[in-house]
């Protein structure tokens, strides 16, 4: 077969262009705003299977624009000399030349939503009140309070023993003061997080294109970069806080166990699934939100353990001291009634919006059953949920290993790959008819497996691609990733000389 052309964009103008020049000249052209955006932001194929004419009238035409964009030729898919990897992206290219029709807001979803930023709202304003009331109430004991109930200094001197009047100070002092550590603590800034580990574009530029050729077609930011991690997940998010997510500043999770085990339509679904939740930009900032006001829910709810845990000691150390003991106690008793009135508001607030959540779950399917078909979204479901299982197996056995062996797996998901493979058909049927066990509580982020399945199979959606290719080959090296992948990990878990314990998987899972 002849050889094939693509145009590519550089990212950039051309010397003596003003990139808001460039960027109101790709509108005028009927651009969408994101695709403009995208097209400046960095490299990204703007037309593939192009003859050589065709290729370079759409250089000039890009050029007369003011964008910098080059041609690259590449054996079409079918030709001898093309590798099963070229022929695969050739393949995508093609498949992701043409925009992706976005789905509508169904009125569940805008009705969950709407209920869910009140929740959002409500209990924020709570928590800002009740640290309020305790600022207030302890500003007021320490200046005047302890004045109207005991006295002066004076009278104090004359009515009540020095230490009487010194407890009588310090007691509620203590107890506020610590109540009001306890509920800033959620706020407090944390350690900063372990680097992540980050797919090298020049090493692997076909994927990155890509993703952003995918990006384009659903309407979605590209990725600033790709993220790999061990795990049978994938994920699409903001690089950083909700200033990025407003930014369009996405990052790209992809777990190398889910890639192992997928085929390349399956794993190309999933990633037009996490693009899906970003088609709705305004609507994932408030669940982003929604997130957060979570974390701070949950955190007063039932987290800081520690908190109780020094208490009890101290209460230990100091129960021959009355004065310090009771104190204690009466901290103890108070820091137990927040955290229940929190874990009311907790469960409050998971009811309030757990239901936005898994809307935007069957949404996002419906951006995967437009790539892989809703005929074949159950397929890809099980598969899934097969890898999970094996998952699920490889972290207890690993572990186990590090704990009674010192030994840790070198490759954890090869190792996920190979426990998936000895499934037997029992063993298969089993986890298919498990999806009949499941509902979906008002507490669950995702809706059960079999409602997203319905829910997919219902929209009759045709799919536009289908490749059964293993989507490992999607990348360069792929066993290395792997490894690199699991080593970072083991140093995000705080195993210290994890590399010293790591052996071949066989030495581990036998």
């Amino acid at each position: 077969m002849a050889k094939r052309y693509r145009v590519v964009s550089q990212g950039a103008v051309l010397s003596g262009k003003q990139e808001e020049e460039v960027y109101q000249a790709l509108l005028n052209i009927k651009l969408q705003p994101q695709q403009a955006r995208a097209l400046l932001s960095g490299p990204m194929v703007i037309k593939a299977d192009l003859d050589n004419p065709k290729a370079l009238h759409y250089v000039d035409v890009f050029s007369k624009l003011g964008l910098q964009v080059k041609i690259e030729g590449y054996q079409a898919a079918g030709s001898q000399s093309a590798s099963p990897q070229d022929e695969t992206f050739a393949l995508l290219e093609k498949t992701f030349s043409q925009p992706i029709e976005p789905t509508a807001l169904s009125r569940e979803y805008q009705k969950s939503m709407v209920l869910a930023l009140l929740s959002a709202v409500i209990a924020p304003a709570i928590y800002g009140a009740l640290v309020a009331a305790v600022v207030l109430a302890l500003a007021w004991y320490l200046f005047s309070g302890h004045v109207e109930y005991f006295g002066s200094i004076g009278e104090r001197a004359h009515n009540l023993r020095p230490t009487t009047w010194i407890v009588l100070l310090l007691v509620p002092s203590v107890i506020g003061g610590i109540l009001l550590l306890f509920l800033l603590y959620p706020l407090w800034p944390r350690g900063r997080a372990p680097s992540p580990y980050i797919l090298d574009r020049k090493k692997n530029p076909k994927f990155y294109c890509l993703t952003e050729q995918m990006a384009q077609a659903i309407g979605v930011p590209a990725p600033e970069f790709i993220e790999l991690i061990p795990d049978v997940n994938a994920a699409a998010g903001p690089v950083k806080g909700m200033v990025s997510l407003w930014q369009g500043k996405l990052r790209l999770v992809v777990g190398l166990s889910l890639v192992s085990g997928c085929t390349v339509q399956e794993l190309v679904g999933i990633i037009a699934h996490e693009y899906g939740h970003f088609s709705q930009r305004k609507s994932m900032l408030v669940y982003a939100w929604i997130n957060r006001v979570t974390r701070w829910l949950s955190e007063c709810a039932h987290g800081q353990d520690f908190w109780h845990h020094r208490l009890l000691q101290w209460r230990e150390n100091y129960d021959d001291v009355p004065a310090i003991y009771f104190t204690l106690l009466a901290t103890d008793y108070a820091l137990r009634g927040v955290r229940l009135l929190f874990q009311q508001l907790l469960e409050i607030h998971i009811k309030m919006t757990s239901r936005v959540s898994q809307q935007m779950e069957f949404d996002a399917d419906l951006y995967e059953a437009k790539v892989v078909g809703s005929e074949r979204f159950r397929a890809g479901s099980l598969s899934l949920r097969k890898l999970a299982y094996a998952a699920s197996y490889v972290r207890h056995h690993n572990f186990d290993a590090l704990d009674q062996r010192d030994k840790l797996l070198k490759n954890i998901p090869a190792a996920v790959e190979d426990i998936a493979r000895r499934y037997s058909d029992e063993i298969m049927n089993k986890i298919e008819q498990s999806l009949g066990d499941e509902q979906t509580e008002y507490w669950h982020s995702h809706p059960a497996d079999i409602e997203r399945i319905r829910h997919a199979e219902q929209a009759q959606e045709p799919g536009i691609l289908s490749c059964a290719l293993p989507a490992k080959l999607l990348f360069n090296d792929f066993d290395r990733l792997c490894e690199k992948s699991t080593m970072g990990l083991y140093n995000a878990y705080g195993i210290h000389g994890a590399k010293d314990y790591v052996v071949d998987n066989d030495q581990v899972l036998g």
